[in-house]
């Protein structure tokens, strides 16, 4: 019983956050069509159609993402170095603090998702610029050759 109402209220805070159905069902065990359901109920519209983007790479097409990606990435290697929470839950505190450093941002919970797993299987991961300390997301382009996008100084 009290395990079902912790994937309740998890389910609840994620779809809160309009993550994506197929996240939420992976994290909670709980039905699709339960989340889809309450998804409409909550927001008064079906979830977003569409594949979830699988890789941090198709997240940031242009300098703009990629500096958000960067952000987020930061705000989830916080948490998770000072934080013993489960690991849906670091996403759901990076994601919080992330969006009230940047409320304007496109960046959604689905997507941060997806950075967080990257960053946990290493696929990306973090540096600072050894000029001007710039955090700096590596692998998180298609291109080869890594920059600080603040000073432009090449790794």
């Amino acid at each position: 019983m009290l395990k079902t109402f912790h994937q309740y209220s998890l389910a609840l805070e994620l779809l809160r956050r309009h993550a994506r159905i197929s996240i939420i069902h992976r994290e909670t065990g709980l039905p699709r069509q339960l989340l889809r359901k309450t998804y409409r109920e909550l927001h008064g519209r079906s979830p977003r159609p569409g594949a979830l983007k699988y890789s941090t790479q198709g997240l940031t097409r242009n300098i703009k993402k990629y500096k958000e990606v960067t952000l987020f990435a930061v705000c989830f290697q916080a948490v998770e170095s000072n934080s013993s929470e489960s690991d849906i839950r670091k996403i759901v505190i990076a994601f919080d603090s992330y969006k009230k450093s940047l409320p304007s941002s496109d960046l959604d919970f689905s997507a941060a998702w997806v950075i967080a797993k990257d960053l946990r299987s290493r696929q990306i991961r973090l540096a600072r610029c050894l000029k001007c300390k710039a955090a700096i997301l590596l692998n998180a382009r298609e291109r080869d050759s890594e920059r600080c996008e603040i000073c432009k100084t090449s790794l």
